[in-house]
């Protein structure tokens, strides 16, 4: 992977906190879904 250059200015880095911050909500989204996920399979297959 070749390295990012990252632009110093106020804008550049303002945004790129605010995609760092919606990465992690979307992450913990998705771990907050898998237990959810887990038991409708579980439930579907009959196994519950």
């Amino acid at each position: 992977m070749e390295d990012e250059k990252k632009c110093p200015c106020p804008h550049c880095e303002a945004r790129e906190a605010q995609e760092q911050a919606a990465e992690e909500i979307n992450f913990a989204v998705l771990v907050a879904l898998v237990p959810v996920l887990t038991i409708t399979l579980f439930n579907t297959v009959g196994l519950l």
